[in-house]
């Protein structure tokens, strides 16, 4: 296996994910609910590593199985990395690993912070009604979409699962197709129309999102919120 993690961390981090591809033997997890499964909360640290998984019709033949020699979890680890210190709402990240399979070939996991109380978008939604009382929320998002943008990146797969409510932010993960550059190149539009189509999916009647809770969150958006 191969790692990249942060040096403060090594000792303890190294060790955790060789343990990953060996149903975490030694440790004591929980599997998180969201996204494509797997996700698990490692106690002792209070970490969450997700394993890289295939969705759509590659996942039926493919499973975790990823070809290339420029790893995902090591361009998201980047990523985000380089987001954080730009101050993006992203989640803090610790480490990945990849296990090469064969030449070309490897399978891979990426660590980052437990958010404790964290719920996604679609968790929240899910479980409330619509109402005035939920705008502030709504434009909280909204803004913090913005503040993304304006660190220089636009989200590869914008959807309500990517997209944490935690006790104080609001956070995005997923970052594996991510590319970043200097300034906000503009594109917002297509980023908030996909997060749009996810909840129409997620939702298709609109008994938890209704189309005024996204044209608060488009409003918000349009205000403006600078990077850090």
């Amino acid at each position: 296996m191969r790692f990249l993690v942060r040096a403060d961390l090594r000792s303890w981090l190294v060790p955790l994910l060789r343990a990953a591809p060996h149903e975490w033997a030694g440790y004591t997890t929980r599997l998180l609910a969201g996204g494509r499964g797997g996700a698990r909360l490692v106690h002792a640290h209070d970490a969450v590593v997700r394993p890289y998984r295939r969705g759509g019709l590659p996942a039926r033949l493919l499973h975790d199985t990823y070809f290339g020699w420029t790893p995902r979890p090591f361009h998201e680890l980047c990523a985000m990395a380089t987001l954080h210190g730009r101050g993006a709402p992203v989640v803090e990240v610790y480490g990945a690993a990849v296990e090469w399979l064969l030449p070309g070939c490897y399978r891979g996991w990426l660590a980052t912070r437990f958010i404790e109380g964290a719920r996604t978008l679609w968790e929240w939604a899910s479980a409330t009604q619509p109402g005035p009382e939920r705008a502030p929320l709504w434009r909280d998002v909204g803004k913090s979409i913005r503040r993304l943008h304006d660190c220089g990146v636009r989200h590869p797969d914008l959807n309500a699962n990517n997209v944490l409510l935690g006790p104080t932010d609001v956070l995005f993960i997923d970052f594996d197709r991510a590319h970043i550059s200097a300034v906000n190149h503009g594109g917002h539009a297509a980023d908030l129309d996909r997060l749009w189509r996810s909840l129409r999916k997620l939702d298709p009647q609109g008994h938890h999102v209704t189309a005024a809770d996204f044209e608060t969150l488009r409003g918000a958006y349009r205000e403006g919120n600078a990077c850090a």
